[in-house]
């Protein structure tokens, strides 16, 4: 729970309204930026919490309109974007530049192996003219799994793009930091999820701000749903269309639960795969929480 009023509130108000709650509480208020919000607030083992309105997560940001801009630089005080897209999604839909804010590509999937090839070019179809063609065609091509994002966590490639994240974050001295994929919910979410473990957040906690993409995207879900309805009668095509629009905590909680029985903690993955020293989880906590 993001602080003591929210755990109140669960008693008094109905589950929708509880989402509707959480999604105020941290979206960044854009408009045209997909899955935008920060991470701020959640408390942490220690009894800190993640400092407000400074660890951000979007979407692309090639559809911001000019507001949306301002909002990031004026009330976030944005320093660093992390786009974590393949090169074909970059020059499709470039980032805008934003005078004081350094833009530093960390690309996830692998492009130069055959799967990462693959997964970059169906990423990118997802984004094109027909994303529900799209999405059916990696539904019934097997690339949506319990596993994908173990797949991710054991991916030597992806374990040093997330090596780079966490050094952007470290070197950041002043201003906001936010990263994003296209969608802003499987790079980036699990960018959110390895950071909020670095941070103490519990697993619980971690889970729930992976899943709080589906309140975010919950109107493109139902859309996708019904584009995909409309070219195939197979529910289970249909609920994987819903999947790739948001996102499973049961997948998320494999890669966890992987992440364990490998590394034998959180905490040893981080420093085993991902690179980090006591230290840098020691400066990270520093930084970012209060």
């Amino acid at each position: 729970m993001k602080k003591l009023i929210c755990m109140v509130l669960v008693g008094v108000m109905s589950v929708g309204a509880l989402a509707g709650f959480k999604m105020e509480s941290q979206s960044l208020g854009l408009e045209k930026v997909e899955n935008a919000r920060q991470i701020g607030g959640y408390q942490t083992a220690d009894g800190r919490h993640v400092r407000e309105d400074v660890l951000l997560r979007s979407g692309k940001l090639s559809g911001a309109t000019e507001e949306d801009l301002n909002i990031l630089t004026e009330k976030y005080n944005l320093k660093q974007v992390v786009d974590f897209r393949t090169s074909d999604e970059v020059s499709s839909e470039p980032d805008p530049d934003i005078e004081g804010v350094t833009n530093t590509n960390v690309r996830v999937l692998d492009e130069s192996s055959d799967t990462g090839k693959s997964a970059a070019n169906a990423m990118t179809g997802i984004y094109q003219d027909d994303p529900a063609a799209a999405m059916i065609s990696m539904v019934e091509n097997g690339m949506v799994d319990e596993d994908m994002y173990v797949d991710v966590a054991m991916d030597e490639h992806a374990q040093e793009a997330y090596r780079q994240f966490f050094q952007i974050l470290l070197e950041n001295e002043d201003g906001a930091v936010l990263w994003h994929c296209t969608g802003g919910k499987d790079r980036a979410g699990t960018a959110a999820v390895l950071l909020l473990s670095a941070l103490g957040a519990d697993r619980e906690t971690i889970l729930d701000d992976f899943a709080l993409t589906n309140d975010f995207n919950a109107a493109k879900i139902e859309y996708m749903a019904d584009e995909a309805a409309k070219k195939t009668d197979d529910p289970a095509v249909i609920e994987g269309v819903r999947t790739l629009t948001g996102v499973d905590r049961a997948f998320m909680e494999k890669m966890l639960d992987a992440i364990d029985e490998k590394y034998g903690s959180m905490d040893l993955y981080l420093k085993e795969a991902v690179g980090l020293t006591e230290e840098d989880i020691k400066n990270l906590q520093d930084k970012y929480l209060v």
